[in-house]
């Protein structure tokens, strides 16, 4: 009975030793510059968090799109197949043209009148008051064509450029905002899908860029040809005008890579295995989902595109 008292005391003082403590290993935390410009991490594995693109300068290109309509289409003439007849989808317009041509007609015939009054009167056989009414007759004409051009001008069409259109033509005219207009010039081609004919694209050519912008709507209207061979479009139809235009190189970033601090922007760039650095960039116009860079980055360096909000918030203190 003693030895079995001192047995269960043995085995009591085991079992209430105190059992040790399991070692806690404090977490590795990146370390920071002063002005948070620089982020060292103290593995690579913190690393893989965040994905890099390497940055580089490539061509880029505006895609955007504008609604248009069929506004005048260029047949030949039956009667005389040497002219041209414009049929536009305004009979006002018809109207302006058609007392265009026949000023023009007028002009040459009142010109001819005023040379040959001047010259009877240096004969002695037309007196001061006929050449008067001669350069009246002139400067009526005259004054009444320039009106009429404004009007076909205002609607996006150049008299002396409706002279000279190709027949089987049709004319559109589109509208796009003024913050693309820098984009556009005369010559440039584009892609046409007609409601008619949904299935189809149709290349088309700008032929002319309105002079002014609208008050109302800042828009300015476009001129576009485009070839109609076998008379399937037709005055009045609807479209959608599709431009691409090319901008040269540019240096480009993910829209994802990008923080905006106080008005600044900033991207950050991976510098080493385990460093990354903060960037401040100049940025120019988006295109599509990324950004194009006029400074501060160099080919090939390599910016961060992913978990950029917890680099900032390292970076920044926030």
């Amino acid at each position: 009975m003693k030895l079995y008292s001192i047995l269960l005391l043995i085995l009591l003082a085991t079992a209430c030793k105190e059992k040790p403590k399991p070692v806690v290993q404090s977490i590795p935390r990146p370390e920071i510059s002063a002005d948070g410009g620089r982020i060292t991490f103290p593995d690579s594995v913190m690393m893989r968090a965040f994905t890099t693109q390497a940055a580089r300068a490539s061509a880029i290109r505006t895609d955007f799109s504008a609604p248009g309509h069929v506004a005048a289409m260029v047949v030949r003439s039956v009667e005389n197949p040497a002219e041209r007849l414009v049929l536009f989808d305004e009979p006002g317009l018809s109207n302006n043209y058609t007392a265009i041509l026949q000023h023009r007609i007028n002009i040459q015939t009142e010109r001819g009148n005023l040379e040959r009054v001047r010259d009877l009167q240096a004969h002695g056989a037309a007196s001061g008051k006929e050449v008067i009414e001669a350069q009246t007759q002139l400067a009526n004409e005259e004054a009444a064509i320039i009106s009429d051009e404004a009007t076909l001008k205002l609607a996006g069409f150049d008299p002396k450029e409706l002279r000279r259109a190709a027949p089987n033509t049709i004319l559109v005219v589109c509208e796009i905002p003024e913050n693309q207009f820098g984009s556009i010039r005369k010559g440039l081609a584009c892609t046409l899908n007609f409601t008619a004919f949904p299935n189809e694209k149709f290349t088309g050519r700008i032929d002319n860029v309105n002079d002014y912008v609208d008050n109302t709507t800042r828009q300015i209207k476009l001129r576009i040809s485009v070839a109609n061979p076998d008379g399937r479009l037709k005055a009045g139809m609807f479209a959608t005008v599709q431009f691409g235009i090319a901008e040269g190189n540019a240096m480009t970033v993910s829209r994802d890579a990008v923080v905006t601090v106080q008005g600044s922007d900033y991207v950050f760039v991976q510098t080493g295995h385990k460093t990354i650095e903060r960037r401040a960039v100049q940025l120019g116009q988006q295109r599509a989902d990324h950004m194009v860079v006029q400074s501060g980055l160099t080919d090939n360096d390599k910016v961060v595109v992913e978990n950029v909000m917890q680099l900032k918030g390292l970076s920044f203190g926030y």
